[in-house]
């Protein structure tokens, strides 16, 4: 929701001198066919200006503005290290450098840039905003927030910070301020699309469902379409259970804004759904690689790998999770279920007691937990009867809580109970909506139980 960062065409021609008459035409080409799109043009023209022109600062900065726009971000933030090395307090060249690392994911580099820049010149919001995008990055929001607002006080015209507040203030629970921020965003510059995106967002979250929808695609049918807009169509679809509408709005922001790892990261869990488990994995795993510390990308390649029976990788796959957010509950879950499938028994027991320490009312790992009980070689039949009471009591309405209590009271000799075992799997029958199977064979039993059972 944090809008990109400008990369700001701002030449500071020289002083022409005869000697070098053809460097100052090789720049004004270039900022020419920037102009006009033609980013190739441009590098060529403008990487012709050679070491010792006095032109060679505002090539080079033309050039890495050029490099940029094709996304070869090593080259433009070469081609912008050599303007600083000639001009040290070229505000917009240490700027766009930071954009530059920050789309490269070296973050720290590109606040050390936005710093520059700012002391190059104090007064430039537009430097602020996007130290604040980068630290937001880096989760942390309050400095990123403070960024923001010294930004909106420099230039209280300037939306970018406006929107950016926004969703800060948006992330904290505070959605009537965030709210506010992106109206004056969207008043400064009607046709800034970031703000009526997340203005749309918080609609969906209410109850204007459709309204947000349908400004969305009225943003695309005007052909301002961005990859956000995009994003969030995808996401309000896959809200609606419509999984191939969502993954049309997905690929097309995945178009637009490529290697995001937000995006592939959704269509990875989007593929997953649809059962497409290699482009599910091939996405996670380019997310993991953009953004390595992003623990939901980890957790949903896990579970492709899980699913594709690949527990080993599973298993490194929710470790690095684990690793990255230890009070993540559901990554200890499992992790727990990639070592049981490997038959990694203690281990297991180990890490879904690890989930419930974490979340004491995590019936999924309670009730696992209390299933590996039973196949241990010093199984305490209390200990698993004790947690299975534990899950239903925990939710009534967790149906495979039922289904096991009822096969314990079944068929457990020292708590064999018919009565017990029939009250859960009537219970089962009643809430399993999805296992139609496993429904009609615990139909069966209920009724040889009854037939069965002393009178």
């Amino acid at each position: 929701m944090r809008n990109p960062k400008m990369l700001t065409l701002a030449l500071v021609l020289a002083a022409a001198l005869p000697a070098f008459a053809d460097g100052r035409q090789q720049v004004v080409d270039a900022v020419k066919a920037i102009e006009a799109g033609k980013n190739d043009a441009a590098i060529a023209a403008a990487a012709a200006v050679q070491a010792g022109d006095p032109f060679r600062a505002d090539a080079q900065f033309a050039l890495g503005y050029a490099l940029a726009q094709t996304r070869a971000w090593e080259k433009a933030v070469a081609a912008y290290r050599e303007v600083v090395k000639l001009r040290a307090d070229d505000s917009r060249a240490w700027n766009n450098m930071g954009a530059a690392l920050d789309e490269m994911g070296r973050i720290p580099e590109a606040v050390d840039a936005y710093d520059r820049a700012i002391a190059a010149d104090p007064t430039w919001a537009a430097a602020w905003n996007n130290k604040g995008v980068a630290l937001d990055r880096t989760g942390d929001g309050d400095k990123a927030a403070a960024m923001f607002r010294a930004a909106i006080r420099l230039d209280p015209d300037y939306a970018a910070p406006h929107n950016n507040l926004g969703a800060y203030l948006y992330e904290t629970g505070d959605r009537a301020a965030a709210a506010h921020e992106w109206r004056e965003a969207s008043r400064i510059d009607p046709k800034y699309v970031s703000p009526i995106v997340n203005a749309s967002v918080l609609d969906f979250e209410g109850d204007k469902g459709t309204v947000a929808e349908t400004r969305l695609r009225q943003l695309i049918a005007e052909g301002r379409g961005t990859a956000e807009a995009y994003f969030n169509l995808g996401v309000m679809s896959y809200k609606r259970n419509d999984v191939d509408g969502a993954i049309a709005s997905m690929e097309k922001a995945d178009e637009l804004r490529p290697n995001d790892p937000e995006t592939q990261n959704n269509l990875g869990v989007l593929y997953y759904l649809k059962g497409n488990y290699r482009r599910a994995e091939h996405v996670l795993r380019a997310a993991t690689e953009k953004r390595p510390a992003m623990p939901k990308a980890w957790d949903n390649l896990g579970l492709v790998l899980y699913r594709t029976q690949r527990y080993p990788e599973a298993r490194d796959a929710f470790t690095k999770e684990i690793t990255l957010s230890p009070s993540a509950a559901d990554g200890h879950y499992n992790l727990g279920c990639a070592l049981a499938a490997d038959n990694k028994v203690e281990d297991a027991i180990t890490a879904f007691q690890k989930a419930l320490a974490v979340q004491p009312v995590h019936v999924d790992a309670m009730h696992n937990l209390a299933v590996l009980q039973g196949e241990r070689k010093d199984r305490n039949p209390a200990v698993q009867r004790d947690l299975l009471e534990r899950v239903v009591k925990t939710d009534p309405n967790y149906a495979q809580g039922h289904l096991s209590l009822g096969r314990f009271y079944q068929t457990e000799p020292q708590f064999r109970d018919l009565d017990k075992a029939l009250t859960h799997y009537e219970q089962y029958v009643k809430l399993e909506r999805d296992d139609r199977e496993t429904v009609a064979q615990i139909a069966r039993t209920i009724s040889a139980i009854r037939v069965a059972r002393p009178k």
